[in-house]
């Protein structure tokens, strides 16, 4: 295999002064053209050396240009890439999509609002209220709106919206303590 790439290389570069001998020069190598049985190893002659020496260099030149592709590649990677496990939450949510059917939530009108409440106990929960008092909670908390804002719109107080909504909590959040299992 060596001899038919020197073969090769000497066809295509045989023109060329010797440019670097010191392999040659160390004695590095032995140039033997002779391989059969028998017969004497003969030195190589100066043709034969700077042949080699030529090869030697283009191996050099070439591999130290495929390490330096590889180490920009790299960098260059490094640079503009980063590791899924790095990237925050936030990055990894907008990443993501998520299917959100009808059937997933349970939708309240209020004022002409639509508002879906995802957790079915919940919205069970939030049936079994009065009209009037789910319509409370679900405007301060989904809809963000002051007891002053809602008092004016039902025509009460403010603490009445707000005595309405603090007892419209206590009431779901008794609802959803007995249907939670005990674990005795």
């Amino acid at each position: 295999m060596p001899e038919i790439i020197f073969t090769i290389f000497r066809k295509w570069f045989t023109n060329h002064a010797l440019l670097y001998r010191y392999g040659a020069e160390r004695e590095r190598y032995s140039f033997s053209s002779h391989r059969g049985k028998g017969g004497v190893n003969m030195k190589p002659s100066d043709f034969q050396k700077t042949i080699q020496c030529q090869f030697d260099c283009l191996l050099k030149k070439v591999t130290k240009g495929i390490v330096l592709n590889y180490q920009k590649e790299l960098s260059r990677r490094s640079k503009r890439e980063s590791l899924f496990c790095e990237l925050p939450e936030l990055v990894i949510d907008k990443l993501g999509t998520w299917d959100e059917y009808g059937t997933d939530s349970t939708t309240f009108s209020v004022c002409g609002i639509d508002i879906r409440v995802l957790d079915d106990k919940l919205a069970a929960a939030l049936k079994k209220l009065p009209e009037k008092k789910r319509s409370i909670l679900l405007m301060y908390y989904f809809l963000e709106m002051s007891d002053t804002e809602i008092g004016e719109l039902f025509h009460m107080t403010r603490n009445a919206s707000h005595k309405s909504r603090t007892g419209s909590l206590d009431k779901i959040r008794k609802m959803l303590e007995e249907e939670k299992p005990s674990h005795e």
